[in-house]
């Protein structure tokens, strides 16, 4: 049976006297893709920034790989994290970028590129590393904030609103990318989106609206409890 490698329990959070967060709890199975779908300003990037304690922790439980969050040098080592807005030095080269990361993780630079080799590869970003972020398309340049994250080897990967802005195909390959590598690397993911056309039916998922998880399990099972013919049905039924 495998085991949680996201835990969130009884979580609450309030900016100021306004509650966002109310009561949330969800698991992250190990070697799963889970999607936290929802609509914007339902609560998804505040759950982001307390899994990654760019918010602290005001009530309730977050484990990462079984470690509570406020055992942070542990439960942080095993994250990946993309953030929804653009985070690469534009005048850095894409191979500068990802020494400053990998020297934040404790890695050389040979250590590095030896820690992602085959991610260079399989992204097509190997005739680009010495290319200037800035002269890249947005496409590209989210590949290598993917493949930054991927340095060290984390065992849950966070993604929040990872192909916004993007155009059709790149979302795509993105998001193909980042499925395979569930699959070969028995990778956890946590998609935080509110993008219907990027969730299949076997996937775990969880709906939040206004600071609440109002439903959570495979997609395909829940559309089927409230016998509805699609997600985009079932969404409209749990949070319209």
């Amino acid at each position: 049976m495998s085991k949680n490698i996201l835990e969130l329990k009884d979580v609450e959070f309030s900016y100021g006297s306004k509650k966002v967060l109310n009561n949330i709890s969800f698991n992250i199975k190990e070697g799963s893709f889970s999607v936290l779908l929802g609509l914007n300003g339902a609560g998804k990037s505040t759950v982001f920034s307390l899994i990654t304690r760019l918010l602290k922790l005001q009530v309730g439980k977050i484990n990462i790989n079984q470690y509570p969050i406020n055992e942070y040098s542990k439960a942080l080592k095993d994250i990946g994290i993309v953030f929804q807005e653009p985070t690469l030095d534009l005048d850095l080269t894409v191979k500068q970028n990802l020494y400053y990361y990998g020297s934040l993780k404790g890695l050389n630079f040979k250590q590095t590129l030896e820690s992602i080799g085959d991610e260079i590869v399989r992204l097509e970003l190997q005739d680009s590393l010495d290319t200037p972020a800035r002269r890249l398309n947005g496409g590209h340049r989210r590949r290598v904030e993917i493949l930054r994250a991927l340095i060290n080897r984390p065992k849950l990967l966070l993604l929040d609103e990872p192909t916004v802005g993007l155009d059709l195909k790149s979302r795509f390959d993105i998001l193909e990318y980042v499925r395979d590598l569930v699959k070969r690397e028995n990778l956890s993911v946590l998609w935080i989106t509110h993008l219907f056309d990027e969730v299949n039916e076997e996937d775990d998922i969880s709906f939040i609206k206004t600071g609440q998880i109002v439903e959570a399990g495979i997609v395909k099972d829940i559309v089927a409890k409230y016998e509805k013919e699609n997600l985009v049905e079932t969404f409209n039924h749990l949070v319209r």
